[in-house]
């Protein structure tokens, strides 16, 4: 039978990462009945899960080419997703960071090692996944469509940035019309992501583009000592500029970029008169910078 790349989704990161998800619904309460409905398996099969040792789980993922911290972000996502009942969401989730990982070429050397045949200059597993900004970007707003992010918008509301590869203009960033507020008490876009919908976050990422090519997407918190705390405690490497009272877009993007050729997860504008101090969480895409900030988020809520 022909082997296929896709496999490694199927039949290595999907039951290893069901366990830990299960393990952490568990550690949370819930019943195995329930575990299995969230899932989607069997109560027997929770039970399976349930009596694995949750380092072989994570060792198996690990061989297959995720780091830890992919791994954390990977279950911490999925387990925010299944239990707020929100499964086809959860599906896509995953279906998606499996596609990007074969497609960046990540699972190939566990690949070959359990598949002799498969040549060192095979490539095929680029095609697999076609970037879609659009799609990312309304992925990454439902994972932070949680509690406990709503207590990082800040007054003057936050936004959620994507830009193309070969960005050069406003137009070239998606962004949300409007921003992300807290309605109902999640934060909420006003309007589906458009091309242009934010000339602050857009000026920021053609800036910081300049001198770190690697962070296309950018996010916008608020800042106080606890969101700093969070921050360091989360081992994410933060810079801070400011304070400064200038509080045009240009002025801004100018500022953040100045720190930013090292790459740092996130730049803290310390605000001036008039303007608020913000976190710019920064990653190589949406769904990253959506991680980073629910990590954050989580960590706030624990410390109070």
């Amino acid at each position: 039978m022909l082997d296929t790349p896709l496999s490694l989704i199927t039949d290595i990161l999907l039951p290893n990462v069901r366990g830990l998800v299960a393990k952490r619904l568990r550690a949370q309460g819930m019943s195995q009945n329930r575990i299995a409905v969230l899932v989607g398996v069997t109560q027997p099969a929770i039970k399976q899960y349930l009596d694995e040792d949750e380092d072989d789980l994570r060792g198996k993922l690990g061989e297959a080419g995720l780091s830890n911290e992919e791994i954390d972000s990977l279950v911490s996502n999925l387990v925010s997703l299944v239990s707020s009942g929100r499964k086809e969401e959860a599906s896509l989730y995953f279906t998606t960071f499996g596609l990007m990982m074969l497609s960046q070429l990540k699972l190939c050397n566990f690949h070959r090692r359990v598949n002799s045949s498969i040549s060192s200059d095979c490539r095929i597993c680029q095609s697999l996944y076609k970037e879609d900004e659009e799609s990312q970007l309304q992925l990454a707003l439902s994972l932070l469509r949680n509690e406990s992010v709503s207590k990082l918008i800040p007054e003057i509301l936050s936004n959620l940035a994507y830009s193309k590869r070969d960005a050069r203009e406003i137009l070239d960033v998606l962004a949300i019309p409007g921003r992300i507020a807290v309605i109902g008490g999640v934060p909420t876009p006003a309007s589906r992501p458009t091309w242009g919908g934010s000339r602050h976050l857009a000026t920021i990422l053609l800036e910081t583009r300049r001198k770190c090519e690697r962070w296309r997407s950018v996010m916008n918190i608020k800042y106080d000592e606890k969101v700093e705390e969070a921050i360091l405690k989360s081992g994410l490497r933060l810079v801070k500029v400011g304070p400064s009272d200038r509080r045009d877009d240009q002025s801004i993007a100018n500022m953040v970029a100045s720190v930013i050729s090292s790459c740092p997860d996130v730049v803290v504008h310390l605000g001036g008169n008039g303007v608020e101090p913000n976190c710019y969480i920064f990653g190589e895409n949406p769904l990253e910078v959506s991680s980073k900030v629910n990590k954050i988020a989580k960590l706030c809520c624990e410390s109070s």
